[in-house]
Formats: C-alpha cells, structure tokens, sequence
C-alpha cells in the first residue's frame, strides 16, 4: 500500500508550538543550531516570568493586595514552567517518541479497516488539541487586553501593565511603559505556549498509541481468518499451511505488541512527573479560577480571563486523563482480540500447538494494562478528572464558608 505523509492541524500546531519552545526534532545543523537556542529562550522567558509572579506574590502579601489573583498568576506559571522544565530534562526519550510515531505510526502501511482507525484518531486530536490551542490564545489575548479595557473603564489616566513589575523607577512613561509591556507580552506568549504545548503534543502520543492497540486487536482478529487472510489463487492451501503461515503471522503481531509496551513505558517516563504536578495544582487552579470568577470584587475584564481559563483548565484536563485513560483501555483490548483469533479452526500440528500457547502469553500480557501513572503513586484516567473536580469543589465551598463567616 502507497505509504501517505502524516498532516493535518494538530500536527501543524504541535510543531508550531514545539519549535517556538525548541522540542521539535531537528533535520539539519542549522535546525539543530536553532533548537538550542530557543531553549535556551525559553528558559529565560519562563524564568523570568516566574520570579516576576514570586515577587508580585510577595509585595503583594506585604501590601496587603489582592492575594489570591497574583497566586493563581502564581501558580499558572509554575505550572507551565514545571512542564517544559521536565519535558528538557527528558528531552532525547521525548525526541524520540515523536520520531518513532512519525515513523512507525503515521508512515506504516494499513488496510482500509485499519486505515479508518487511524482517521478517527486523527479527527479526535484535531478536535481537541485544536479547541485547546484555541482558548489558550484567547486567554493570551485577555491578559494582553485587560489592562488597556480596565483603563478606560476606570477613566485612569495612568497606564497599567499586564502585571504588576514593583519596580522603583517610572512605569508609565515612554518608552519604559512600552519596553515594560513589550517584554511582558513576549513572556506571556512563551509561558502561554509552554501551558498547553505540552498536553497537546502528549495527547497526540497516547491517542495514536492506542490507534495503535486498536489495528493489533484488529489483526489479532483476523490472524486465522482464511477468507480474510487468502486471496483467490490462494484457496487450495491446506489447512496445515495455513497453520503455519498464522503461525509465521502471530510472531510479527507479538513483536508489534512488545514495541507498542515499550513505547508505552517510555511515554510513561518521561510524562510521569508531568502527570503529578498536574494532580497535585490542577484542583486548587481551578478552585481559584472559580472564586475569581464567582466570588472576587473583580473588574469584567479580569473575569473574563479567568472564564476562558476555567473552561481551558477543564477541558485540558478532560484531554489529558482521557488520553491516558484510553491507553488503558485498548491496551487490555488486545487481550480480546487476541481470543477472538479464529484459532480453533486450526490444526494441531507443531505450529497449531506453538499459535495457541503464544496466543495465552499475548492474553496473559495484555491484563497487566500499560498505563500512565501520576509519578507511580496511581494510574491517571478519567476517574482521576472527577477526583480533581470533586477536590476543586471541595476548596472553593471552604473558600466561600470562610468569606461569608469573615463578612
């Protein structure tokens, strides 16, 4: 079968994003050259924009300022310096997950039937990394707009920055207002990207990896069936040689099996951390988000940000525990597909004897599921989003019990 280029938007956005943060694979000296230096741009933008947030949370703490808004500003850099910061340290195994999908995934040769698995998971990230991409730029866009919006809602005639710099010289006049808004900007864009570059790029990995799991099943299906399996001229093998050719057939599928485990394991590896700082900040942003929204003397502006990052928060986390939850989903499948081989037409020669043992390992195998953990502690899925739900519920009732017993 003609073997087909992998495009389409989620992989255009991924790379996109990717580069801009120098996490892309590299074809040449020169994208290589490039690469280095944008991560070395993209350590200074994130770090810069975290020791600005810890110093607005620390005047802010001192002047007794809005404390819980520059700590979910706080928090949401952390956040998404915590993940590119972990993704660099494995950046060669992360390198080489996006080369062995593009080579092994995208560019294999499929049947119709697994050809329209491959589509559908095409068409599920598109939607969502896509949607992702889609309200993370608008709420880029709505911290760069609100300080302008607040201004002339206010009638002030002073200029205001996105955030809050406490620096002792005069932040208002050119050109240091525009060189102040301009690196400001810079950095919101890099810590933007970096929030949810990483989930996209993930989410594309698991899904295709479960694509993956899904054609297995299907060829495991498949693997004695002789209409399936022989062509017309074909017909007059014997069954023992059909037997045989199954046999032949199971080792490829086996070995397929051990590739998509280990790839697995490697996903696992390098997103495991990833995984846990999401658990662990993701119920009190999200509690936050809501009181900024809900509960917060707050201006319309700054609302509106913090509803475009509650609806984002939401719907990245939804994309990152389905992913994982459907890893281990189909990686169990394979058990089923594996037992559903039509091998009890077969004969009991050597071959017969050797496809039946090898079918109960590959089942045996597939019930220990391949799964992403939260830094081992526990696998991530679904389940794991209503867990995060149910806590962020639970912080924002003890928030609001708290300001109604102070008012």
């Amino acid at each position: 079968m003609q073997v087909e280029k992998h495009q389409d938007i989620s992989v255009n956005l991924c790379r996109f994003f990717l580069k801009n943060i120098g996490l892309w694979t590299a074809e040449d000296l020169a994208e290589e050259r490039k690469r280095k230096v944008m991560i070395a741009y993209t350590i200074w933008c994130t770090t810069l924009a975290l020791v600005v947030t810890l110093r607005d949370l620390y005047f802010t703490w001192i002047y007794n300022g809005d404390i819980l808004y520059v700590l979910t500003n706080c928090l949401s850099a952390a956040t998404a310096c915590g993940k590119v910061y972990i993704l660099l340290l494995h950046k060669v195994e992360f390198i080489d997950l996006i080369v062995y999908m593009r080579e092994k995934f995208w560019n294999s040769s499929y049947d119709l039937e697994e050809r329209e698995i491959l589509d559908n998971s095409r068409k599920t990230c598109i939607f969502f990394v896509s949607s992702v991409t889609t309200i993370g730029m608008c709420v880029m866009l709505s911290y760069i707009a609100t300080p302008f919006v607040t201004s002339r809602a206010s009638n002030e005639s002073e200029r205001m920055l996105i955030f809050n710099m406490w620096l002792n010289i005069p932040i208002s006049v050119p050109p240091n207002y525009e060189l102040l808004l301009l690196l400001q900007v810079v950095t919101l864009y890099h810590i933007g990207i970096c929030y949810f570059c990483v989930d996209n790029i993930f989410c594309m990995l698991a899904i295709h990896l479960t694509a993956q799991f899904r054609i297995l099943q299907h060829r495991f299906t498949k693997l004695c069936d002789m209409d399936y399996e022989m062509s017309e001229k074909d017909q007059k093998l014997t069954l023992r040689n059909h037997t045989d050719r199954c046999y032949r057939k199971l080792n490829g599928y086996v070995r397929q099996h051990q590739a998509l485990i280990e790839f697995s394991k490697k996903l696992e590896n390098v997103y495991t951390m990833i995984s846990f700082l999401q658990v662990l900040i993701f119920s009190v942003l999200i509690c936050l988000f809501g009181y900024q929204i809900l509960l917060a003397d707050a201006p319309a502006a700054r609302r509106t940000i913090f509803i475009l990052l509650l609806i984002g928060a939401m719907f990245l986390l939804f994309m990152f525990t389905y992913s994982c939850g459907d890893v281990i989903e189909q990686s169990n499948g394979v058990a089923v597909g594996a037992y559903s081989t039509l091998w009890a037409i077969t004969s009991m020669n050597n071959s017969g004897k050797m496809l039946r043992k090898d079918l109960i390992m590959v089942i045996a195998r597939s019930r220990q599921v391949c799964c992403l953990t939260a830094n081992g502690f526990f696998p991530v899925s679904l389940e794991t989003y209503t867990s995060i739900l149910s806590t962020a519920v639970s912080y924002f009732t003890l928030i609001k019990s708290h300001i109604e017993d102070v008012t």
